[in-house]
């Protein structure tokens, strides 16, 4: 019995007893599906499931997704998908209150905006158990101009057209790398937004270190410049203040001294 259940799952996608009456089983078409007793709502591979929640439903019993996740916690699976129906005009809130939910357990979070959608994206999981990551991976050409095409097109927003005419101009990435910013700015179709864009590219770290130990020597460069222009300001105004304290001159008595008792005291100003 165990065995048959193993190969039919092996073509089938097994369905748990609680999703009958989901509108969402109407629209698997292309992969047959049969209900089984599991804990997911679907096993669409060896090790991968899939548990599905509308935002209506969530919004009535926001306890049933964290009890149902709490069940499959430890498990053997290395992919859990929480299939997401976004089925309601207020949607932030939930949205956020399922994506911690599916950050804490360890669950990818997939939003379906239709019931159909939520069927194809199910289907596909399963017709793609065996599928490399190389099917869906974006294949580059092995010619200079699309290499080159495909790195200087990460600094939005330089188009293919952009990098044809700095192919043209520079002849190389290295040429185009060590040019100025005059240089770039010559270049046709390349205005000072993307000129800045292909700068800041160039500038940054390669690796997650570096760039951290960048960031950090900004931050203490600012912090030293704000330093440094506190100290300057703090004498200035000290030197304001003085400059406004009126001073008696040393050989004028204070007003109400004389020389004599009964002499006026002179005037100041």
């Amino acid at each position: 019995m165990k065995a048959m259940k193993e190969k039919v799952g092996m073509f089938q996608i097994l369905v748990n007893e609680r999703q009958r009456g989901n509108p969402m089983l109407r629209e698997m078409r292309n992969v047959p599906h049969v209900f089984a007793k599991i804990l997911p709502d679907y096993i669409v591979g060896a090790e991968a499931c899939v548990m599905f929640i509308s935002v209506k439903y969530h919004i009535l019993k926001p306890l049933y997704l964290p009890r149902r996740l709490a069940e499959l916690r430890g498990g053997s699976w290395r992919l859990r998908v929480l299939l997401c129906l976004v089925d309601a005009d207020d949607f932030e809130r939930s949205i956020h209150e399922l994506n911690v939910l599916a950050v804490r357990d360890e669950w990818t979070l997939v939003l379906a905006h239709s019931v159909r959608e939520a069927a194809r994206l199910v289907e596909c999981f399963k017709a793609y158990e065996h599928t490399k990551a190389s099917t869906i991976r974006e294949r580059i050409d092995a010619d200079h101009l699309s290499k080159l095409t495909d790195a200087l097109t990460t600094a939005k927003p330089v188009n293919k057209t952009d990098v044809m005419t700095l192919g043209r101009t520079f002849g190389s990435l290295a040429d185009i790398i060590t040019a100025d910013a005059k240089d770039l700015t010559d270049c046709p179709g390349l205005g000072d937004k993307k000129v800045a864009a292909l700068l800041d590219v160039f500038e940054q770290p390669f690796s997650l270190a570096a760039r951290a130990a960048r960031s950090r020597r900004q931050q203490d460069n600012k912090a030293s410049s704000s330093i440094g222009a506190g100290d300057d300001a703090f004498p200035q105004s000290i030197g304001q203040e003085k400059s406004t304290t009126r001073r008696r001159p040393p050989d004028v008595p204070e007003e109400g001294d004389s020389e004599d008792d009964g002499g006026a005291a002179p005037e100041l100003f």
